[in-house]
């Protein structure tokens, strides 16, 4: 047989011919009936050249399919020649996806759980399984129209390569910074599982250099992360992410006596425990002292810092310290002029170059393409190219390929045969194929991942069939569902719960909510009456989509923000609900308002800010990122570059960067100015 042809083809000809024999093919059977292996050649010299190159050609396929999770067995069977004593299949039950058995309400959650990671590294995969999923199941899936969905975002650089090295198990070394220090220094260890909890990423990992099992942030990576790819390590048996998740946020409470004008700094007054201090030695005309409890002190000062003059931590001292630190640091940045006149906003960052395609990529696609034709005949092939994300090219030689492959002989009946009638797509003897390829440990863990996570959303009607799909898919993930205990998710905080299932009962029974919202750019409380469309999350940071009677637009409304929730009686505008959303990855509406501004950020920083606010990136060089976006109130600037001390800059307009170095400026000397007189705080024992 010819050799000259892709290899994609003969790869998926070797797996039609071994899955679609119950006893096995011979080696010879193999090189002289499948298309792309080298035939006898006609002399025996001849025969000793190209034989070799067969044997090594075979070799790396067999390979290539194990790599795929498609295992070729091998039997023993008696003859003369020794060489054809060995056959070679390929066990459907290797192969196949096994039963799964989901009612339509099932199949509905694992489209919800996979549709989480929609914006994330393991979105294709996810994808991919849910395609598998529901073929096997005989179940059909829909876009998540239920009234919550989340979305999980993979945006830190140092995702992947753990991620990549968590499957693995290979060590990896990093620069980190740690929380409160603005050096880095290496560290090499060997990762057991990666969480999600405040919207925020954590390694949990064996540190080499420390000998014992610590907890990094990944916004905290400061390098690229170094895979050893060489090496490997033997996991800690039993080990699972939800254990360390649930161990974050309760180290020790510290208490801070704050001191924020009377009716103001609502964030804080709202935080769970916050008194009114009584008795302080520091006192000023309309302004109150409070008591607030905290755990995590980075967070914190975050919090603080983005008040400005309008809290100031009067004790403990080294959170004074760190928001003064965040404070200064963002002033200085503001009122920088160090490169302003060199930048050149003319070149676009270019987006991070994509995971090359390779033969192997393309095998798998078009394994996964068959099934899908056979379980939907007629589908349009619009649909096939969006399914599968390929353009018209790329369909049109999948197609070609699909055509020519089949099993040995390849006779009519013994091809596949793809044909289009206006635009429809039909697929005939491809009942070799029609069962979905064995999900592969990504598509299995992201699916299995996302289910678990759901467990935490209230919605009780739900219990039982999150429960059986829990239960199917760590079947089918088999000895891979290990992943899943490695990598978790906390969809939702307990202190949101309540709220969000008053809401999801407002969405049911059509109710309206009468709430007071906490408006964060103007410090108010807002009065507001809402009808409930739908619940989401991005992160960890919930919102709710409803109709708002104040501005009589649809809007998003972030949960932790509302402070009071009552009903308001039946919802008076269903006909907003007719008006299609999806939340995009930064929960943005754009408006016809909006200020278009400009921003400077160091690399790191400005990678993680640009899927939050759909920001367009520039490279600026000298390790300079340009941000820019559109924001519906520029006040919201001052706080975010109060957060981020110094590691952006507003650079445009320039009466917004005028006023956000104002701001910036005045809550660094407010806050220099308690540092300097407050009296001695009485203990907070007292």
């Amino acid at each position: 047989m010819s050799t000259k042809i892709d290899a994609t083809e003969r790869l998926l000809n070797l797996v039609i011919a071994l899955l679609g024999t119950r006893l096995g093919r011979s080696k010879g059977y193999i090189r002289e009936n499948i298309n792309g292996y080298t035939a006898v050649a006609a002399t025996a010299a001849e025969e000793a050249k190209v034989q070799p190159a067969f044997e090594r050609m075979f070799e790396r396929d067999k390979k290539t399919l194990l790599e795929l999770g498609i295992p070729i067995r091998q039997s023993e069977v008696q003859g003369d020649d020794a060489a054809e004593q060995v056959l070679y299949r390929i066990d459907p039950v290797d192969y196949r996806v096994p039963e799964i058995r989901l009612d339509q309400v099932a199949m509905n959650l694992v489209s919800i759980a996979a549709n989480l990671w929609v914006e994330a590294t393991l979105g294709a995969a996810a994808q991919s399984a849910l395609r598998k999923i529901a073929v096997r199941s005989g179940t059909g899936w829909y876009e998540d129209e239920t009234t919550s969905q989340s979305r999980i975002r993979t945006a830190e650089p140092a995702f992947e390569p753990m991620w990549t090295a968590l499957r693995s198990s290979h060590p990896v070394t990093f620069n980190y910074r740690r929380s409160g220090s603005t050096q880095s220094s290496p560290r090499t260890v060997q990762p057991l599982g990666l969480g999600n909890k405040y919207g925020q990423w954590y390694l949990a990992a064996w540190d080499l250099g420390k000998s014992e099992q610590r907890s990094f942030r990944l916004s905290r990576i400061t390098s690229k992360v170094q895979v050893h790819a060489t090496d490997t390590f033997v996991r800690t048996a039993g080990f699972t992410i939800a254990s360390v998740l649930d161990k974050l946020g309760t180290g020790e409470l510290h208490t801070a006596q704050i001191a924020v004008p009377q009716d103001a700094a609502h964030a804080l007054r709202g935080r769970s425990g916050t008194e009114i201090q009584t008795g302080s030695a520091w006192s000023r005309p309309g302004w109150d002292v409070l008591r607030v409890s905290y755990r995590e002190p980075e967070l914190m000062a975050d919090d603080v810092a983005s008040l400005g003059d309008q809290a100031l931590v009067l004790d403990p001292a080294d959170l004074r310290e760190a928001v003064v630190m965040r404070l200064h640091a963002a002033a200085a940045a503001a009122i920088s002029t160090d490169g302003m006149d060199d930048l050149n906003w003319g070149t676009k960052m270019a987006p991070s170059p994509a995971k090359k395609k390779d033969t192997r990529d393309r095998l798998i696609r078009l394994l996964s393409m068959v099934p899908f034709l056979v379980a939907n005949p007629g589908v349009d092939e619009a649909e096939v190219m969006a399914e599968f994300a390929i353009t018209a090219a790329q369909w049109a030689k999948d197609k070609d390929t699909l055509n020519v492959t089949g099993l040995p002989g390849y006779y009519h009946g013994d091809l596949m045969d793809v044909t289009t009638e206006a635009g429809q797509v039909f697929i005939r003897d491809a009942e070799t194929l029609a069962s979905p390829l064995r999900l592969t440990q990504e598509e299995a863990s992201s699916v299995l991942i996302g289910l678990r996570a759901l467990t935490a959303i209230p919605d009780s009607q739900q219990a039982r069939a999150l429960e059986q799909a829990i239960s199917s898919l760590t079947t089918v993930a088999g000895n891979d569902a290990w992943l899943a205990d490695a990598v978790g998710l906390e969809l939702v905080s307990g202190q949101e719960m309540g709220t969000i299932a008053a809401l999801q009962d407002a969405i049911a029974k059509g109710r309206a909510c009468a709430i007071t919202y906490l408006v964060r750019s103007r410090d108010e409380l807002s009065q507001r009456t809402i009808e409930p469309r739908k619940l989401f999350s991005v992160d960890a940071a919930w919102y709710v989509r409803a109709w708002c009677r104040k501005t009589e637009e649809l809007r998003s409304f972030r949960l932790d923000h509302i402070k009071d929730l009552a009903d308001a009686g039946a919802q008076e505008n269903l006909h907003a609900s007719l008006t299609p959303w999806q939340p995009t990855p930064g929960v943005y509406d754009p408006g016809s308002n909006d200020v278009q501004v400009q921003l400077i950020a160091e690399p790191t920083t400005a990678l993680r800010l640009a899927p939050a606010y759909n920001a367009i990136l520039f490279d600026l060089g000298a390790d300079m990122v340009g941000l820019r976006l559109l924001v519906g109130d520029t006040a919201t600037l001052s706080p975010l570059m109060a957060r981020l001390g110094g590691r952006a800059r507003v650079v445009e307009p320039q009466a917004v960067r005028q006023a956000t170095a104002d701001w910036l400026i005045a809550a660094a000397e407010s806050c220099d100015a308690v540092g300097e007189t407050t009296p001695a705080v009485p203990s907070t024992d007292g």
